[in-house]
């Protein structure tokens, strides 16, 4: 039969004590990782707003923001009126975290066709879109022909840029007829009735969001 005498327990007690607490704090380090990973922190909109934005994201289609409709500040449905950038681009305070910098974290929506899910673009839009805002009325864009179709609201709009194609009627047409040229083809057809079509958007007749 092995027997540890009393001089032997007293030698190796300090080394048990020791190796006991390093399994304890590993786990419960385990524990808090895997807390972590199941309970992420949520990202909260940052108090910096728009100058948080501009320290790192820069250019001339950016800064530009300030002179379009969403840029307006004074406007309050206007994104700049509200959370700046976030608005649409969702909260960033995990995203500019100087701790991490964003890494491990789920980028901003970007609005990359194939980088978000449709629903996720479409959201950021319609959250404001659907409703009145002043005197914009809301568009009903769920259950229109082109959201069945799987598109999102960047096949037709562009907010980065000066100003809105989509209002030019040259332009609306240029665009529509990237997937309806046949139909506006026929359009042709009216010209003994006294349309000009040259001076009309589509829009005049259709709308879009919700056919």
């Amino acid at each position: 039969m092995f027997l540890i005498n009393r001089k032997t327990i007293t030698n190796i007690l300090p080394s048990l004590f020791i190796l006991l607490s390093i399994h304890s704090l590993a786990l419960t380090q385990a524990s808090e990782d895997s807390e972590s990973r199941s309970n992420p922190p949520q990202a909260q909109f940052t108090a910096e707003g728009i100058e948080g934005c501009l320290v790192c994201h820069q250019g001339d289609h950016l800064t530009l923001m300030a002179k379009t409709a969403h840029g307006n500040s004074e406007n309050p449905y206007a994104p700049y009126a509200t959370h700046g950038c976030e608005s649409c681009h969702g909260p960033g305070s995990l995203h500019s975290s100087r701790a991490r910098g964003g890494v491990g974290f789920p980028a901003l929506i970007t609005f990359h066709r194939g980088r978000e899910s449709r629903q996720v673009q479409n959201q950021a839009c319609t959250s404001c879109h659907e409703n009145d805002m002043g005197e914009l009325k809301g568009i009903k864009w769920y259950g229109s022909r082109h959201e069945l179709k799987g598109m999102t609201c960047n096949y037709c709009h562009q907010l980065h840029v000066a100003s809105n194609s989509m209002r030019d009627p040259v332009s609306q047409k240029e665009q529509c007829s990237k997937c309806h040229n046949s139909k506006i083809e026929t359009h042709k057809n009216f010209v003994n009735a006294g349309i000009v079509f040259e001076r009309l958007p589509c829009s005049s007749c259709h709308d879009v969001h919700q056919f």
